[in-house]
């Protein structure tokens, strides 16, 4: 197999330099120009003071992928052909990758997904080809996220270390849950209770920082869980898990808890849960009442997001904003005048230098917002470790929170229906999708409903697709499907 990646890591400019280049330039022009589109298209009753779409962030941006996926999960988004359907071709997949960043602006994630990529592109023997698309994407300037459910990866660590060192890859969202059927050695029919799948987590979890410590590159995970009926009742104890160890949640920045939803092929449940419901356990396994709008990323029906500071090496927890809407004033100030800040981690350890090169430029504000902050952290809530932790930064974030998707039944109403409407609109996980030779970010709600199919019917049409390497034949696929993942 021809390696299409250099064997040595990406290059970088010396990082004092990296840093006064952030300290002096903390907000990309360009950023700033496609934020302020962003805010404007928004619904008017969406433009509030806690709203960081159009301030923070533009949306997150994903790629039409491989949709090829060795697991048979009950609550899978895809449509029910998707293992059928031939890998883009690697210059289809680089346009996608400049369409989105053409969209987002310079630093926007970019998830870099399909069905499982990191699956199909291994099984075919196209690795090489996802590294050069992460690396791809990391130089047009994205900041691209591996969406998979990892067993590739822990079966190949090395092709993980590939990703990191030449690819450039420092995220990786995992999907790990009772929905899964696939798994080596966790067999769906015999897990009982979220618990059971611990020791998937921590296998992960000692995997990054094995090359972490390899490679003395940046890594880290989030965590991606389908919430359903028979597993809601377990999310407090997987949330716990993650606090009961400060190393888990410095690897595992983000816990996503998504509520199933009827879409793609989904065996739906009976008694479906609701938003509210799963908010009610990320709370009870946080061990604080966390306030679901303390920020609103697009839609509040769609996103409830919470973040916690977590102390090192106590592991004490505090939230990072205050459950006080006095503070959503000056967090609409900030917003407005610094919300264009990237803190995503990156080689260079950059991010405190962007945040003091915006605070020096914003003097008047800094000294608010420091003084807001203090007050905070010194209050009689907060643990004294947090404080301590502070000052000798021994402190990390750890997001909490829930994306919920639309059913395809309620997408369809869309033109009918108000709300969904809206939602759609405010939408913040889109990506690019190619329509009359113009390019468009469409919702992810949309892409499962219907425009999954409508790419998947190009892809078979496409004969040179065909010519590469793909990861089954048609009757093999339709074997495979056939087999049972359950006992």
């Amino acid at each position: 197999m021809v390696s299409l990646a250099n064997d040595q890591p990406m290059s970088a400019p010396p990082r004092w330099r990296t840093r006064w280049n952030a300290f002096r330039r903390p907000i990309a022009e360009e950023k700033a120009r496609v934020l302020k589109e962003r805010w404007e298209s928004l619904p008017f009753e969406l433009r509030t003071n806690n709203q960081i779409s159009g301030r923070h962030l533009t949306h997150c941006g994903f790629t039409l992928g491989a949709s090829y996926c060795s697991f048979h999960c009950t609550h899978c988004y895809l449509p029910k052909n998707a293992n059928e359907i031939p890998i883009p071709s690697l210059a289809q997949v680089k346009e996608q990758i400049d369409a989105n960043r053409r969209l987002q602006g310079p630093g926007g994630g970019l998830q870099i997904t399909g069905g499982d990529v990191a699956d199909a592109y291994w099984k075919s023997g196209r690795g090489d080809e996802l590294i050069e698309i992460v690396r791809y994407a990391v130089s047009v300037g994205s900041i691209p996220m591996l969406m998979t459910h990892g067993q590739t990866l822990i079966e190949h660590p090395e092709f993980l270390e590939r990703l990191v060192v030449e690819g450039g890859l420092r995220q990786i969202s995992v999907h790990v849950d009772m929905t899964q059927a696939g798994r080596h050695g966790f067999p769906i029919g015999r897990i009982k209770c979220e618990a059971d799948l611990h020791p998937v987590r921590q296998a992960f979890t000692d995997l990054a920082l094995r090359v972490r410590e390899k490679t003395g590159l940046l890594l880290e995970y989030a965590l991606s869980f389908t919430v359903t009926r028979r597993n809601i009742d377990d999310v407090p104890e997987v949330i716990r898990w993650y606090l009961a160890d400060p190393t888990r949640s410095y690897i595992w920045r983000m816990l996503s808890f998504q509520p199933e939803a009827d879409t793609g092929r989904t065996i739906f449940s009976q008694r479906p849960i609701t938003s509210a419901d799963v908010w009610e356990k990320i709370c009870e396994g946080v061990g604080l009442p966390l306030r679901r709008d303390v920020s609103i990323f697009g839609h509040p029906d769609c996103n409830s997001w919470a973040s916690l500071l977590i102390a090192r090496p106590s592991g004490k927890i505090f939230p990072l904003l205050p459950d006080d809407k006095k503070f959503d004033s000056l967090l609409g100030e900030v917003l407005r005048k610094i919300g264009g800040l990237s803190l995503v981690n990156d080689d260079a350890g950059t991010p405190p230098y962007r945040l003091a090169g915006v605070l020096f430029q914003h003097p008047v504000l800094a000294a608010k917002l420091v003084f807001k902050i203090l007050r905070y952290v010194t209050s009689r809530k907060a643990p004294p470790e947090i404080f301590r932790s502070l000052l000798r930064g021994r402190v990390h974030t750890l997001g909490v929170g829930m994306h919920n998707f639309m059913d395809a039944a309620q997408v369809a109403q869309a033109d009918t229906d108000p709300i969904v409407r809206a939602r759609l609109d405010s939408c913040v996980f889109k990506g690019a999708v190619k329509r009359n030779g113009e390019w468009v970010a469409v919702p992810m709600c949309s892409m499962n409903q219907q425009t999954w199919s409508e790419v998947y019917d190009s892809r078979l049409n496409d004969p040179e697709l065909l010519k590469q390497p793909q990861v089954f034949s048609r009757e093999e696929t339709v074997a495979l499907e056939r087999k049972d993942f359950s006992l």
